[in-house]
């Protein structure tokens, strides 16, 4: 690799990087001139985030990141709004006032990529839209502690409303909750989140998140923030 500089807007990299250690501490990172991403796939490869963050980086390389959660917090300890890393062979190098410090890089090969592709995530298309705020799903969050061994979101819809119901239907006599939601102009079967592939989306500054569903059981949940965007890709459970 030739060495060359790298040039972010820390409080928004910070952002990006938090995102992807919530699913995995280790990641590859792809920058082309415009646009830094990444995909990570949970342990259990039920969830995959396609993130990507916008920016004028002006170069062309991959970054094989060790631990996530490292660089973040050395970005934290700099405490400046910006930050210029020059990128050598095997490692980023900072040499601020009075702060300087390497980090280093995993070689080619080590890591390895999820099979999900880039190509595979934009190629899929969705039959049904629909919107939830931060606030409404830290609720369901909150109130799927009140059902022990409830750990499944079903969203569906019935008599043209969104439903929302926290269950576990391969149970005999489980309790649920079930909440009415908007008004919608589909018929949706049911889709079936695992909570705990819920609780690894990273809303930082977003209000909403914007599910879109196919009837193939695949999901796309999108959170949106200034120059952020993250993608989980999710698939419904059997039942």
């Amino acid at each position: 690799m030739i060495s060359s500089n790298l040039s972010l807007n820390s409080k928004e990299f910070r952002k990006f990087l938090n995102s992807l250690a919530k699913i995995n501490d280790s990641s590859i990172l792809e920058i082309s001139n415009d646009e830094m991403y990444s995909i990570s796939a949970s342990e259990d490869r039920s969830l995959f985030l396609w993130a990507s963050f916008k920016g004028d980086f002006g170069v062309d390389t991959t970054l094989n990141l060790p631990s996530i959660s490292k660089l973040s917090s050395i970005i934290d300890i700099i405490g400046s709004p910006e930050i210029d890393f020059n990128i050598a062979s095997n490692k980023l190098e900072y040499r601020g006032c009075s702060v300087k410090f390497d980090y280093h890089l995993y070689d080619d090969g080590i890591l390895n990529k999820p099979k999900v592709t880039l190509a595979k995530i934009k190629s899929l298309t969705y039959d049904f839209t629909f919107e939830a705020s931060k606030n409404f799903i830290r609720s369901l969050l909150k109130n799927s502690s009140i059902f022990k061994g409830t750990n499944k979101l079903y969203i569906y819809s019935e008599d043209n409303h969104l439903v929302w119901s926290l269950a576990d239907r391969t149970m005999t006599n489980s309790d649920n909750l079930t909440i009415i939601g908007d008004a919608v102009d589909f018929e949706m079967d049911e889709f079936i989140l695992n909570l705990d592939n819920i609780r690894l989306l990273d809303f930082g500054d977003c209000e909403a998140v914007v599910f879109n569903v196919n009837k193939n059981g695949i999901g796309k949940l999108e959170l949106h923030s200034k120059d952020l965007e993250l993608n989980y890709i999710v698939t419904s459970l059997t039942q």
